[in-house]
């Protein structure tokens, strides 16, 4: 978008935005409202080629601000933890301090509404990202939990760091030994006096932490990690990129992956691909994202009658498809032929510059004429150079090396199959996250 502003945006605050340097904006992912005074903030769409960005995330150090400004509840009082079991396919018997634990809320069909995270923080405190507002829910159903809420949108920020190096700079930058930190768990730490959170969580699969920090401390936070750069590699990334990490990190996510029923006003999500508009294949079961494991069916919930059932037949469940190079090229060359009516396939992925991540991209998957599935969020990997997809796939067909065939092209255009094999989940299968050898890093030195 033009550098020149309207009055109903502005450029976020939480870090550094250098003009002419960062010439292209756009909302952040979780622009689901404007900020309090009516505008949206703009945060730089990217930062270098999509494949140096992307090769941060294995070999350096990436660094993504995107998602702020994030609906962030801080939650006081036991009955939440009551709450969310009324209403999550998660139980919380067992949930300790600092733990972080993924949380996934349903329709009455079974189909993922929202999932988020939520962090214990002490004996009845809790930090909930991107989940329904507690205070809404209580309302909804009487008022029979006791807890005070307070939503931090405005004053909280997520800085996320994913890649070898990103124990390091954290490290550095809170002058702390943190290698004991384990997965999905979080810690309070200091920067230079200030209070941030570190949770060692991440979407592109590799080695990752979150800093949280609030939003007045959160540009000096943001100088400090790219102080670390000279040493470790940290780079800056946009929006495709963080996009794509989810893909490479075998992390479904709405909007990106899969549809939803629900539709609020001014938040219905408009479908592309060659997946019919009418198929329930854009609604994806705790099941169809590899999630069942969650599922927890020794409590009421809503959707439990129909994941039950789910859980008793066989359904659908989520891999990978690398696509074949010789059909990509065929579509690519299609695309120059006059006399078709083929659709361009971006490289980098099936982004829409229009209407950003309001649009998602899902292709059918076939066996002959038999659908079988759903592919989303396809990319080149910048590491492998395969292209490849997220899917949730018949079962029957989640095994490696299965070829199948994605259906490319909007309904009206020339359409052309692309010949897939099936890979299993995760696609990163060494040194990810949760069973990386921390020891393998060298412990910090601090002068």
């Amino acid at each position: 978008m033009s550098t020149t502003l309207t009055p109903d945006v502005k450029i976020t605050p939480l870090i550094p935005c250098k003009i002419p340097k960062n010439k292209v904006f756009v909302c952040p992912e979780s622009s689901w409202t404007a900020d309090t005074d009516g505008k949206w903030q703009l945060h730089p769409f990217a930062f270098d080629r999509w494949d140096v960005e992307e090769m941060a995330y294995y070999d350096g150090c990436s660094l993504h601000v995107g998602l702020n400004p994030f609906n962030v509840y801080k939650v006081h009082g036991k009955d939440y933890l009551k709450l969310l079991t009324c209403c999550t396919v998660n139980t919380f018997k067992t949930f300790p301090i600092g733990k972080a634990r993924h949380v996934i809320f349903c329709d009455n069909g079974g189909k993922v509404l929202v999932d988020g995270i939520c962090i214990r923080t002490g004996e009845e405190d809790y930090l909930a990202f991107n989940l329904v507002d507690p205070n809404f829910l209580n309302m909804q159903m009487g008022n029979p939990f006791r807890f005070e809420c307070e939503n931090l949108r405005e004053n909280y920020a997520v800085l996320q760091l994913c890649g070898i190096h990103s124990l390091e700079v954290v490290e550095q930058v809170c002058h702390q030994d943190l290698h004991d930190l384990r997965f999905m768990y979080s810690c309070e730490a200091k920067i230079d006096g200030k209070a941030v959170r570190i949770l060692r969580a991440g979407m592109a699969g590799t080695l990752a932490y979150e800093i949280h920090t609030t939003a007045k401390d959160a540009p000096y936070v943001y100088q400090k990690l790219l102080d670390m750069d000279k040493k470790y590699g940290v780079q800056e990334i946009g929006r495709i990129c963080y996009v794509n990490q989810h893909c490479e990190g075998s992390i479904f996510q709405l909007a990106e992956h899969y549809n939803i029923r629900f539709e609020m006003e001014g938040d219905k999500f408009i479908l592309s691909g060659s997946l019919p508009r009418e198929s329930e294949l854009q609604y994806h079961s705790p099941y169809d994202c590899g999630w069942g494991n969650l599922v927890r069916f020794d409590h009421d919930f809503m959707g439990k009658e129909a994941l039950l059932a789910e859980s008793q037949r066989k359904h659908n469940t989520a891999v990978h498809l690398i696509w074949n190079k010789e059909d990509i090229l065929k579509v690519q060359a299609a695309v120059m032929d006059p006399e078709k009516r083929v659709d361009y396939m971006d490289m980098v992925g099936d982004y829409d510059f229009k209407n950003n991540c309001s649009t998602i991209h899902m292709d059918a998957v076939y066996d002959g004429d038999k659908l079988i599935g759903a592919s989303s969020d396809r990319m080149l990997s910048a590491k492998t150079r395969e292209m490849i997809s997220i899917c949730t796939i018949d079962e029957d067909y989640a095994v490696e090396g299965k070829e199948v065939e994605v259906l490319w092209g909007n309904p009206g255009t020339c359409q052309m199959r692309i010949r897939a094999k099936v890979t299993l989940f995760p696609y990163i299968k060494e040194d990810r996250n949760n069973n990386i050898d921390i020891e393998k890093i060298p412990h910090p030195v601090f002068d």
